[in-house]
């Protein structure tokens, strides 16, 4: 959490901080929007189902 704040968030789209900058914690994510490629731990295929309309990323083995 530290690290993130300390990057000014997470910018998926076009989220702007205070002071009009993007955050930059979007370059450490290791699951999210990554469907179908291989995970940074195990190279298991990173899977995204939909649940309520919302995107889930998530590796079926580190993650149960």
């Amino acid at each position: 959490m530290k690290k993130a704040i300390a990057k000014r968030g997470t910018s998926i789209s076009d989220w702007r901080d205070l002071y009009g900058c993007p955050g930059e914690n979007q370059n450490e994510l290791q699951v999210y929007g990554r469907e179908g490629t291989t995970c940074c731990v195990c190279k298991e295929v990173i899977v995204r189902i939909k649940q309520g309309g919302r995107s889930t990323f998530y590796c079926p083995r580190c993650q149960k």
